[in-house]
């Protein structure tokens, strides 16, 4: 959704988010819900259901478990959540079988929960295409997409995705040597860059983001 916001004889394009798209979105405890039901049918997410990506999905609740429980809010969004209310949406796109949700996504809901004003809304990126197509990060359709949105106006205050910038540089030297380096090594250190981090780069990147408000 674009609004055309005038300031003297200056008009500016202003993206915002369809409020029914936000309403329509679930909080974290939800979402892990309806993946786990799921997993127990057989699925995941989408409209695409493969063998492959059912098995991701599994192994992305494990991820997910596992980040809950090994999270610990650094000492400078601690800080800024004392001192600082927001009166904000934090959506969410996501899918089930995306490794990067499963390690980003148990950060983004503790942040969130811990942020005064903030609601954490989660929504299925294939389920929502017209709206992602909105936020796109260098013309793909990246996930982990967060929107920051006003609750008043609804128009978008900032955004953050997919990774944190040194798990994307990762996969950007992947993409520039695909053929000396396999997906699946790839994928190997990507999530093993993950665990050793332990969310230390996405709560930086949120602090930084939240300060330059």
């Amino acid at each position: 959704m674009l609004r055309f916001v005038s300031f003297g004889i200056f008009t500016f394009e202003e993206k915002g988010m369809k409020k029914e798209t936000i309403e329509n979105g679930c909080n974290y405890q939800e979402y892990r819900s309806l993946v786990s039901s799921l997993i127990l049918d057989g699925k995941t997410t989408g409209t695409k259901q493969t063998p492959e990506l059912v098995e991701f999905t599994k192994l992305n609740e494990q991820r997910s478990n596992r980040n809950e429980k090994q999270f610990v809010l650094s000492e400078e969004l601690n800080s800024l959540f004392k001192n600082k209310s927001f009166k904000e949406y934090w959506v969410v796109f996501v899918e089930a079988w995306c490794g990067d949700c499963a390690q980003n996504l148990p950060a983004i809901y503790n942040i969130a929960k811990n942020a005064p004003g903030v609601e954490l809304k989660i929504i299925i990126k294939s389920e929502n295409l017209e709206e992602m197509h909105n936020y796109l990060t260098n013309a793909a359709e990246s996930i982990p997409k967060l929107v920051r949105v006003d609750k008043d106006t609804f128009s978008e205050l900032g955004s953050w995705g997919s990774r944190p910038a040194n798990a994307q540089a990762i996969a950007e030297h992947w993409k520039l040597n695909k053929e000396t380096i396999s997906k699946e090594d790839f994928e190997k250190e990507l999530h093993l860059w993950y665990a050793k981090n332990r969310s230390h780069d996405i709560q930086q990147e949120f602090w930084e983001m939240l300060t330059r408000d």
